[in-house]
């Protein structure tokens, strides 16, 4: 979940307005923002009073981040989409 908000957090450019679009508190995603820095043990977005802006560990992370959530997204479907016979 971490990834899918910093994601959207990368996209919309800032927490409000990635919280809206998740239907979460603007707190919720800024603790999960925090948090999710903390673990990588990096900052990965910089902030300023009126704009958020992803420095170069962000841009690294939000590429990658897309990929993974694009391949859960495709491994999902095609096992939602095809019959699976019991072995």
């Amino acid at each position: 979940m971490a990834m899918q908000i910093f994601v959207r957090v990368a996209e919309s450019g800032s927490f409000s307005a990635a919280a809206a679009q998740l239907g979460i508190s603007v707190s919720a995603v800024a603790k999960t923002i925090a948090r999710l820095e903390d673990e990588l043990g990096t900052r990965l977005l910089e902030r300023s009073t009126r704009r958020l802006a992803l420095n170069d560990d962000g841009r690294e992370y939000y590429t990658r981040a897309v990929q993974i959530l694009n391949d859960v997204e495709d491994a999902e479907a095609s096992l939602r989409g095809g019959v699976r016979t019991p072995k």
